[in-house]
């Protein structure tokens, strides 16, 4: 991070020279986006190329159109003159593009889920088909286990540790007790903001298999006659060539959609990344250890689009790709070295934002510093942020998180209505897994964990659930 960036920090913590400081803060920050997302491009841009010449993922076509799009938009920005005005419409196509691969992704997470639930009812069932070895006496493993979760002094790993243990052991939860645990998690929303329940409402409808989407009927439709088949299986009184099958078509399943979560979470950081280069054009100036970049990602778009010059054999494009690969020797450190400063950078931007916030408004910054919030969340762990910014939230009521909280326990009454015990229990524990932890005291999870153990006659399934807890706890 250059001294600049530090001095204007130390500045405003001081509140010493305020306005100089929060231009020249807005300045650096966004052009230290603007380098590291043309170096992360640029390599993230070289390993897809390598994945869909080599046909390493088998769900290329199916992003096809999304791929081709933003190859276009790359081609736009790094080999033609573009204004002001080209930028804000490529980064606007840029977000439609990112909203069609979040919106496929939740697609994804629901078919995920879904094999999930199937997987936790199967693995239940295997150890009738298998032998079992020697296990702690329920009364002992319930004792190691409340030790493990509460060995650790952190809270939430505390959480972590019950939250796991609840989806793990045998689920002999009433339907009743299960549904005022849903009002309890809703109700805690109450004074939220409407957001924060949407996103919990999310998961545990797709964690549930509840999660529909009006482009279900579009994408990724091979994984619907396995789930079909896995709906209509008699649990209770599965054979083990018939538990043999689906075991597979479960992992094959699984494979798969790794593969395709992978592709598109490989394009979608590519979208964040071209993302942030429109938004801060201006601001990365022609630094000699940025330039390798630029024609990197050049290089590879001109062989994505097969430009002239670009095509040729293998051999010839394989030597090409080499040659490209010698520019990263040139870059080496430079991305570690733009991640530190922004992280730095990036730790005050939410105290300047409030602390100056009048300032920021009177010297007409209110945009660029809602532009750093957007950058800030791209390069967060998550690439799939949700960027929008809602100027006045909604905030949840009590006659809200009621209605939402009825209306969440009718879907699943009728989820459960007809299906088998096996099924409703996998559903309760999958997302209970995923609900804030409902216990009190240590002793209300010491007395959970024993009767969830004593009133578990299924020795097959007692044995699957201490098995899975028994790896957490080593």
């Amino acid at each position: 991070m250059s001294s600049r960036m530090r001095n204007c920090i130390r500045d405003l913590e001081n509140k010493e020279h305020p306005e100089k400081a929060l231009q020249e803060y807005a300045m650096q920050y966004m052009q230290l986006h603007g380098r590291y997302a043309r170096v992360n491009l640029m390599m993230k841009y070289y390993i897809f190329y390598e994945t869909i010449s080599e046909r390493i993922n088998p769900y290329i076509d199916s992003a096809r159109e999304i791929a081709d799009s933003l190859h276009q938009i790359i081609e736009t920005f790094f080999a033609k003159e573009r204004s002001q005005e080209v930028c804000v419409e490529l980064a606007d196509a840029l977000l439609g593009l990112r909203r069609e691969v979040i919106d496929r992704m939740e697609i994804i997470t629901s078919y995920v889920d879904c094999f999930v639930v199937y997987e936790y009812i199967l693995n239940r069932v295997q150890y009738r088909f298998e032998d079992m070895e020697e296990m702690p006496s329920d009364s002992v493993f319930a004792q190691e286990l409340v030790n493990f979760i509460f060995s650790v002094k952190d809270n939430a790993a505390i959480s972590d540790n019950i939250r796991f243990s609840v989806g793990q052991l045998p689920m002999r939860m009433s339907r009743s007790r299960y549904f005022d645990l849903i009002r309890e998690s809703i109700s805690i929303y109450k004074g939220s903001d409407v957001s924060s329940l949407e996103s919990f409402l999310y998961i545990f409808r797709t964690n549930a298999m509840l999660y529909r989407d009006a482009h279900m009927s579009e994408y990724f439709t091979e994984f619907v006659p396995t789930l079909e088949e896995l709906a209509s299986l008699d649990y209770e009184a599965i054979d083990k060539d018939t538990y043999d099958i689906y075991a597979e078509k479960i992992r094959i399943n699984a494979s798969k959609l790794g593969d395709v979560s992978d592709l598109y979470m490989q394009i979608e950081e590519l979208i964040n990344a071209m993302y942030v280069i429109c938004v801060t054009p201006g601001s990365v100036s022609e630094e000699k250890n940025i330039r390798p970049a630029d024609m990197v990602i050049r290089e590879i778009n001109a062989l994505f689009l097969q430009k002239e010059g670009a095509a040729g054999s293998e051999e010839m494009e394989e030597d090409r790709l080499n040659q490209l690969g010698e520019e990263f020797v040139k870059m080496e450190g430079v991305q570690e070295h733009l991640y530190e400063g922004l992280n730095t950078a990036g730790a005050v931007l939410d105290e300047v934002t409030e602390s100056y916030k009048n300032t920021i408004e009177d010297l007409g910054m209110a945009q660029d510093f809602q532009t750093l919030r957007r950058l800030s969340l791209l390069t967060s762990n998550s690439a799939f942020a949700d960027l929008e910014e809602k100027e006045i939230e909604e905030i949840v009521t009590e006659e809200m998180a009621e209605a939402v909280a009825a209306e969440l326990i009718e879907e699943c009454k009728d989820l459960f209505r007809g299906k088998s015990r096996m099924l409703r229990r996998a559903v309760m524990a999958n997302t209970l897994e995923n609900m804030p932890v409902f216990f009190s005291s240590s002793q209300e999870v010491a007395d959970y964990i024993t009767n969830s153990l004593s009133q578990c006659n299924d020795e097959a399934e007692k044995y699957a659930s201490k098995q899975l807890l028994l790896e957490m706890m080593q």
